[in-house]
């Protein structure tokens, strides 16, 4: 008798729109930016990096006030330091 092989299951696919609150630069086809969902002014700010394998990854969320805002900022020049740092260092 044929052994069955179950095939996984469709999951939905829900679709998101984003505002982009700040773009902090593009490295080596990588893009470092805050967002926020579309339409949702109380929702988190995002620092997502867009492009690579992923295409969109989220990297860390705050909270929506002007302190997570500034947070948001701060975390994010940070890691386009180190985004920029590795760069260097992957292309010498």
């Amino acid at each position: 008798m044929a052994e069955v092989i179950a095939f996984p299951q469709r999951v939905e696919t829900k679709t998101f729109h984003f505002d982009e609150k700040h773009a902090f630069g593009e490295i080596g086809g990588l893009m470092l930016s805050l967002v926020q969902e579309q339409g949702h002014a109380d929702g988190h700010i995002m620092l997502v990096l867009l492009g690579g394998v992923d295409g969109f990854l989220p990297l860390r969320s705050f909270a929506p006030s002007p302190e997570g805002f500034e947070a948001a900022r701060a975390a994010g020049e940070m890691a386009l330091e180190i985004l920029a740092a590795g760069h260097t260092n992957w292309t010498e």
